[in-house]
């Protein structure tokens, strides 16, 4: 703390204008060699060990920026340096072909599958790719792979149908329409559900007193420049049905909750696990709660009927991942060890032991979200601690941890920032160099989670960022 305080506000506007910089800096280095990082042909390891050591120094002069930006009191004039820089960095980016990553072709595919009236839970790229094969949308289906050219066979898992929900599939499905078969058009829709988020976070941090140098945290965030634009992952679409849930969950606002955490699971399934502190404040109402529960229930029932119209087996996406997805996962892996030990001393044999570190991790977020949310929210303050904390907590214990996945964090540090959650940009760029030696999964992930919990016990670094109870308005 001592070292923070001796940091003069000169200092830290000389390390945030370098970080302004390098976003700029980097999102220039992936236009112009992308050609060298597309997955699969990787053609210069010269290019690759420089790209992973930018990202890491860009997550550096990140970390930095983040922990001093509560100097910065020229908030108008530094507002604006930040959303230029990121507006620029994304921008370059946008006709930049995607690095090191693939999902993309599967969201191509997808959307003009379903733009041409085929339910894309039905078929997957494997079976649309066997021309001999009896489907009463053959003819259909034989057009697009056609049209798709490189991409139907760029799909990673094409053997498995589609794991992105609905509503994901309609704005895929409207960018078909709009840039049909283009990767840019998918980050021109990106960049327009980014201004919303923008737009709101602006609104939010105004509305409860926050300062609004903390939309740095996420429009600088080298981790959103990367995983969406240079990336091209479609996570995004996530972040302003986040803010608009915390917003009503914060207004108590019942039925927009309702409606915008479905639509928010209708484009990726994992905001469910905010219904318990949304409708927390109902508890002591039955009528009202079961009410509002059963109200979103159903609304996702609608959402999900294209996924219910289909057969559940191991060739849907979302079977396979509830029951055996797996990536860069630190905790799960070490809950894995000690649970085959434990297999070992009783001599259980009847279930495996990667299908019962599943269940453990299932029960112990369980309990968690008991714990979590046994206390009426009293204030905005205690929203934003919990969507934060609930969402970070998810991320370290699941069995997939995608570096893409941290982008589910990041909209809360905006509202609520946490040291150890802002040095994730410096370690999450040694996913990509996993396969040089297993230990790199730990070394992403163990030394922030011991921080985060040190942090969480002792409140250190609150007064950094002026974590003060403000009343609700």
């Amino acid at each position: 703390m001592n070292f923070i305080n001796s940091i003069n506000l000169k200092a830290v506007k000389i390390i945030l204008s370098i970080n302004s910089i390098l976003i700029i800096l980097y999102s220039l280095f992936i236009y112009y060699f992308d050609e060298y990082l597309i997955l699969g042909s990787i053609s210069s390891q010269n290019i690759f060990f420089e790209y992973v050591f930018l990202k890491i120094l860009l997550g550096i002069f990140f970390f930095f920026s983040a922990v001093f930006i509560y100097k910065i009191k020229e908030s108008n004039k530094w507002f604006l340096i930040i959303i230029t820089s990121g507006i620029l960095a994304r921008l370059i980016l946008i006709p930049a072909y995607p690095v090191v990553e693939n999902d993309f072709y599967r969201y191509l595919w997808d959307g003009a599958v379903t733009a041409n009236g085929v339910n894309p839970y039905k078929y997957s790229p494997k079976e649309a790719l066997e021309e001999n094969s009896e489907s009463e949308v053959r003819e259909v289906l034989n057009k697009l792979v056609k049209e798709s050219g490189e991409i139907i066979h760029g799909i990673n898992h094409p053997q498995i149908r589609t794991i992105y929900p609905p509503i994901s599939q309609l704005i895929f499905a409207l960018c078909y329409f709009i840039f049909p078969w283009k990767i840019w058009g998918l980050k021109v829709f990106f960049l327009l559900f980014d201004f919303a988020a923008l737009f709101l976070f602006f609104k939010l941090l105004k509305k409860y007193d926050k300062p609004v140098i903390f939309i740095f945290l996420y429009w600088l965030n080298p981790i959103i420049i990367h995983e969406f634009y240079a990336g091209a992952h479609m996570d995004v679409l996530l972040v302003p049905f986040l803010l608009l849930i915390l917003f009503f969950a914060i207004s108590n606002s019942n039925f927009p909750s309702s409606l915008f955490i479905s639509i928010a699971a209708g484009i990726k399934l994992w905001p469910v696990i905010f219904i318990p502190v949304i409708f927390r404040n109902l508890w002591q109402e039955k009528k009202k709660l079961l009410f509002y529960l059963f109200l979103t229930a159903a609304i996702m029932l609608i959402i999900f009927t294209p996924v219910f119209l289909t057969v559940f087996d191991r060739s849907l996406g979302f079977v396979v991942y509830a029951q055996s997805w797996t990536n860069n996962d630190a905790v799960f892996q070490i809950l894995l060890i000690i649970v085959k030990q434990l297999r070992e001393i009783f001599g259980i044999q009847s279930i495996g032991s990667f299908q019962l570190t599943r269940w453990l991790t299932g029960i112990l977020f369980t309990i968690f979200l008991f714990f979590i949310t046994r206390k009426k929210n009293r204030n905005s303050e205690d929203y934003f601690e919990k969507f934060l904390i609930i969402t970070a907590v998810i991320f370290f214990i699941s069995p997939t941890q995608f570096p893409w996945y941290f982008t589910w964090v990041i909209p809360f540090l905006v509202f609520r920032p946490m040291v150890s959650l802002l040095l994730y940009p410096v370690l999450l760029p040694l996913y990509q160099l996993n396969y040089l030696s297993p230990y790199f999964v730990y070394v992403q992930h163990i030394p922030i989670l011991v921080l985060f919990l040190y942090e969480l016990k002792t409140r250190k670094w609150d007064q950094l960022f002026n974590l003060t109870e403000v009343k609700l308005k």
